[in-house]
Formats: C-alpha cells, sequence, structure tokens
C-alpha cells in the first residue's frame, strides 16, 4: 500500500503519519530473508518470545557498518530507495532533488541495552547544523518501517501531533514528562502489523517506549533530505551535534570554521526570523549578528 491523499493530509495537520501494510508481502518477506541472515534468531524471537534469545542478543554489533546502507543484498536496499518513501519526501521538500541522508537497521528486545522509556524528543540534534524551519526546502522527511509486528506491549514508538506546540520555537528538544505533560497525554501509540511505516518530521516529538513483556522489534530507520543544504544530514558533521564538546566548538568558532562544515553562510535564504531564534537557542553562546543581514 502506498502513500494516500489521507496519509498526506495528515502529515500536513499532525507531522506524522501511519501507513499499515506499507511493503506487499513479497517485499515484506524478501526484507526479512535478508535480516535473518545478518541479525539471525530475532525475528524468530520476534515471533515467539517464548522461546531462547537470540545469541549475544544484548551485544552491541560488532560494526555499525554492517547495520547501514548498502545492505549486503538487494531488497533492503531497494526499500531503502523505495519510490513511494521518495514521492512522499519530496512532496513535503517541494523537490524532487533529494538525498537519502539515513538508512539503518535498528533491533530490540526486552531487557536488551536499547530497551528504554525515552523521553519526548525531537530528532533534529544530529540531522542538521543548524534549525529545522518550516519551509519546504529544508524539510527532512523521516520514516520508520517495521519487520515485526507492533503491538502496546512491545515498545510501540510513541508520537504527539505538533498541533500541541507547531507554532513555538523548537527548543530544548527533549522533555521529561514532568516537564511537558501534554506532550505524554496526547501522545499516540504506534501499533501496527509488520510491513507498516510511520513518517514523521524533525519538527515531531517521538520517543520511544519501553517493553512491558518478552518480545523483540526490528526497524528500519530512513530519512530523506533536499540535496542542496550541505547542513543536513544523519551521516556527516550533524551527527556529532548530540555533543556538548560540538555544540561547544560551534559556538566558539569562526564564521569561515563553520561554513567549511557546511553552516549556512550570513545571507544565505536559509535564514529567517525563526531559524534566527531557532539556532540562537540551540547555540546561545554564539554570535548572531553576522546572521541578521536579510
Amino acid at each position: 500500500m502506498g502513500f494516500t491523499d489521507h496519509h498526506v493530509q495528515h502529515y500536513r495537520d499532525h507531522g506524522y503519519a501511519i501507513i499499515e501494510n506499507f511493503l506487499d508481502a513479497t517485499e515484506l518477506d524478501s526484507a526479512r530473508d535478508e535480516i535473518d541472515l545478518f541479525i539471525p534468531g530475532w525475528l524468530e524471537y520476534a515471533a515467539n518470545p517464548t522461546g531462547e534469545k537470540p545469541e549475544g542478543w544484548n551485544e552491541p554489533p560488532r560494526s555499525r557498518r554492517t547495520m547501514r546502507f548498502p545492505f549486503k543484498g538487494s531488497q533492503l536496499n531497494a526499500i531503502t530507495l523505495h519510490p513511494e518513501l521518495r514521492r512522499f519526501a519530496s512532496i513535503f521538500a517541494e523537490s524532487d532533488d533529494l538525498f537519502c541522508e539515513q538508512s539503518d537497521l535498528h533491533y530490540k528486545c526486552k531487557g536488551h541495552y536499547a530497551d528504554a522509556d525515552q523521553v519526548m524528543h525531537l530528532d533534529y540534534m544530529n540531522h542538521t547544523l543548524a534549525y529545522p524551519p518550516n519551509l519546504p526546502e529544508y524539510w527532512q522527511t523521516a520514516f520508520l518501517l517495521y519487520y515485526t509486528d507492533v503491538t502496546l506491549d512491545a515498545a510501540p514508538t510513541a508520537v504527539c501531533s505538533w498541533t500541541h506546540y507547531k507554532d513555538e520555537i523548537l527548543w530544548p528538544t527533549a522533555y521529561e514528562q514532568k516537564d511537558r505533560t501534554e506532550l505524554y497525554e496526547n501522545e499516540v501509540k504506534v501499533v501496527v502489523p509488520a510491513g507498516s511505516v510511520l513518517a514523521y518530521s524533525m519538527r515531531t516529538f517521538h520517543r520511544g517506549t519501553a517493553f512491558k513483556e518478552e518480545a523483540a522489534r526490528v526497524g528500519h530507520f530512513i530519512t530523506y533530505s533536499p540535496a542542496r543544504p550541505k547542513w543536513l544530514g544523519i551521516l556527516g558533521w550533524p551527527e556529532q551535534g548530540v555533543y556538548g564538546s560540538f555544540q561547544k566548538w560551534m559556538s566558539e568558532a569562526t564564521l569561515e570554521e563553520r561554513e567549511l562544515l557546511g553552516f549556512p553562510k550570513p545571507g544565505d535564504s536559509y535564514w529567517t526570523e525563526e531559524t534566527r531564534a531557532g539556532v540562537a537557542a540551540r547555540f546561545p553562546d554564539m554570535d548572531m549578528s553576522p546572521y541578521l543581514a536579510l
């Protein structure tokens, strides 16, 4: 099943869309065959969590490289560049000039080191060097595709409609429940069959939830960005954006040093009232005066 007009409108209205049975049976079966080759036992355990957990189930992968595009085989690579994912991303970027900035496979189960009740957060901290404006030319669309069934007890992703926060400067990028109860009270749990996908934005609060019973989940994060801005993309310098040391460096760097990493130059069309406020909030020690000129 592809994206319908209903999915597009829901994304426009709420900042996310849930598409059940996005992959057809052949695509899903082929993808699961490939997954079983490099994380053997995980799909079997997800289907029957009364058995033993996969060997080395709580050990990090020897290399994150094995969990990223390009994968061995063809189906996961084809899904990464799926024409429907590209079409959906192009609608909101208002352009076909895109690049795929992320394609990572993730897996976890109850008791796994990744099994956690996350706080509500935004993903832009490691997807951009700057701030995600509500403008199509900088619009990044993220997808989380599920290769296993997701029940309420099997760590569903929780997402909150941006109708509850859309018009504010999106900083900080994470909140505990006691600090922003409305984000948690209005969250929607993504409970879907295998082969479904969640589409969301860098301006959408969401979180991973913890397993409530023995279960496992295998998912695939895929993100598309406009091709032109050099400050976008998780596979590059933005990936370092979650670290305090990098934030300190960004605040103290010269204009030329920032630009060498791809940060938008003074006078670039990126700079608006919102983006200046957003970047200033993210980097409170940065001298913003060079970016004030229109």
